[in-house]
């Protein structure tokens, strides 16, 4: 069990996405007052705490004059009813994994950056993981609101793989989708779920599946496609990769080297963990140390 050190400080925050849906938050500061962050975006149905590489950036980066912000977006869990600020105070609303769309994605990102302003902070680190990759760069190819200095990619999973994969009749059940969302049941759940066994609803299937999808970043499995977004950054970019990952199918090598072919970014680092999976178990201190060492560089 990891111990806490005691010159990191551990606070609890309520954020709010520009649309006023409420998003919990941990914070990891370090004693010594830092004006850098690093904010955390988890993947598709997971939580700002759930894996456990999570608390190793929360115990780790404060040491290296980084706070470390991790948060749930609107696509925590499977399903959740949230709260959102209204005319009347507050309302419920249901969102998660089932319903969420990456193009709402900015709407938690800027919510987020602009909490952390408030807060002092003035260079921000964005850090994503499974979906939250695509968030990043979504969020970065589509006019965003603030600067950002440095982007941290881990576990960079290639949709368009695991429909093929992991959904049965993908192509059909799209279809299926669209209708749907046509007939006005856009809300309702398919039959059919996505990898993790996560239930879905009609828009959100659609959101993925379709021709022109914004999740389509990461196209390992499918050459002929753009790294949509992605090969928009000019940041320095960390990517940190498992050489185990049930995201993608295509050979660790091979996505370095088409990471490096369709990045403008001067500044593509690439690492690979070996003996480890999509979520990084047993490996986070070297998932960790691999990521404070490429931040010392700066």
């Amino acid at each position: 069990m990891l111990e806490k050190p005691e010159n990191i400080e551990i606070s609890l925050h309520k954020i709010y996405a520009l649309d006023g849906l409420e998003l919990d938050g941990i914070l990891f500061a370090p004693k010594e007052k830092t004006n850098k962050i690093i904010i955390h975006i988890h993947g598709k149905e997971g939580h700002f705490i759930q894996n456990h590489f999570v608390t190793y950036m929360g115990y780790t980066y404060p040491n290296h004059g980084f706070s470390f912000l991790t948060f749930n977006n609107r696509g925590h869990d499977y399903m959740a009813d949230m709260l959102k600020k209204s005319a009347n105070g507050f309302e419920w609303t249901t969102h998660g994994a089932a319903y969420e769309q990456i193009e709402e994605a900015p709407l938690d990102i800027n919510g987020v950056i602009e909490y952390v302003f408030g807060l002092g902070y003035k260079e921000i680190i964005l850090q994503g993981h499974s979906l939250g990759p695509h968030k990043i760069s979504y969020y970065l190819g589509n006019n965003p609101k603030h600067d950002i200095s440095k982007v941290i990619l881990i576990s960079t999973a290639d949709f368009r793989f695991l429909l093929e994969t992991t959904v049965p009749d993908w192509r059909e059940n799209s279809k299926k989708s669209k209708e749907m969302i046509e007939n006005g049941k856009g809300n309702e759940l398919m039959s059919v779920k996505l990898w993790s066994n996560s239930p879905v609803s009609a828009k959100t299937f659609w959101h993925y599946s379709k021709p022109d999808s914004n999740t389509w970043v990461f196209n390992f499995s499918v050459p002929e496609l753009p790294f949509k977004y992605f090969n928009t950054i000019t940041k320095p970019i960390l990517v940190v990769l498992p050489d185990d990952d049930f995201g993608s199918g295509t050979p660790v090598n091979q996505e370095i080297e088409m990471l490096h072919q369709q990045t403008i970014s001067k500044d593509l680092t690439c690492f690979v963990i070996k003996n480890a999976v999509h979520n990084f178990a047993s490996k986070e201190k070297e998932l960790v140390e691999k990521i404070t060492d490429w931040l010392k560089r700066y």
